[in-house]
């Protein structure tokens, strides 16, 4: 049942401003990285700050300050160094909830293979991802340039956390559940039809990581979503991401001109198809 809280706070002299900027700032890092339905703040007559902020239910927000040490980041910190005096939090479990329709989240299951773990990527992993997301050569044929720090891949990966639309399974080894190697997207398009996407950091590159994990996710895709197509999009000239296609049995249907902007230039794109029907004879042989 949607959770909320309700919070109270009596700020220092003169540090209104301050207060309100960090906690937007807060705010967005909690609902990008755990699911939150957000907040707002209120101030009244008095001066004194009041925010709502509302979940999907308590175990959730439990989850989110269990697993985040949010009070050690900047923007947490300079909320504290704002406040005068904290009031207690008022727990409360929302009956009627008129707001905005808020859609929830993909269901993205653990997955296993023989070497890999596939869990639902979080906000936190951008840290062990940045070494991909900062590769010139791994960016390469992607759909945008490197990132340039931690804090803009955090932003990257927001998208992909939480989606109505959007499965993203971090990849790990099951000895290192927290270390992302890579990541494998599955992104729905219409009913029946979904995308896919993959990227490894350099270390974990030409071990075969990929192909295990694609196909893991194709067997989630086709089996339990019931999907009757899965296709990739990817550069003509990315002769990695081609070969781990061709391994996996899909079918080059075409070529796109002139279909990108990308910090390469104007790029074509080759789209390559896999069937459910064709996905299970390949996994016969």
């Amino acid at each position: 049942m949607t959770a909320a809280v309700l919070y109270r706070w009596k700020l220092k002299p003169r540090r209104e401003a301050e207060f309100e900027t960090a906690w937007a700032e807060g705010t967005r890092r909690i609902h990008q990285a755990c699911g939150s339905y957000g907040a707002v703040l209120h101030r009244d007559e008095n001066g004194l700050y009041w925010s709502y902020a509302a979940w999907p239910d308590e175990a959730v927000r439990k989850a989110c300050f269990a697993e985040h040490d949010w009070f050690s980041q900047d923007c947490f910190k300079t909320m504290q160094a704002c406040i005068a005096e904290r009031f207690d939090e008022i727990t409360l479990t929302v009956t009627h909830d008129e707001l905005k329709a808020r859609t929830p989240s993909c269901d993205v299951p653990v997955l296993t293979t023989n070497r890999l773990l596939l869990r639902r990527i979080h906000q936190d992993d951008a840290l062990a991802l940045l070494p991909a997301l900062q590769d010139p050569g791994t960016m390469k044929y992607w759909s945008r340039a490197p990132v340039e720090n931690l804090a803009e891949a955090r932003d990257y990966l927001a998208g992909s956390t939480r989606s109505a639309t959007v499965r993203c399974w971090a990849m790990t080894r099951p000895a290192a559940p927290d270390d992302a190697l890579g990541w494998v997207v599955l992104i729905d398009r219409k009913p029946g039809v979904a995308e896919i996407g993959y990227i490894i950091r350099p270390d974990a590159q030409r071990r075969g990581h990929v192909s295990e994990a694609v196909a893991r996710v194709l067997d989630h895709g086709f089996d339990a979503l019931g999907l009757r197509r899965i296709y990739a999009d990817t550069d003509p000239d990315n002769a990695g991401s081609i070969a781990v296609l061709t391994k996996l049995g899909f079918t080059l249907e075409g070529r796109l001109r002139d279909q990108w902007e990308t910090h390469l230039g104007v790029r074509d794109s080759l789209i390559f198809g896999l069937l459910n029907s064709e996905w299970a004879t390949t996994r016969a042989h």
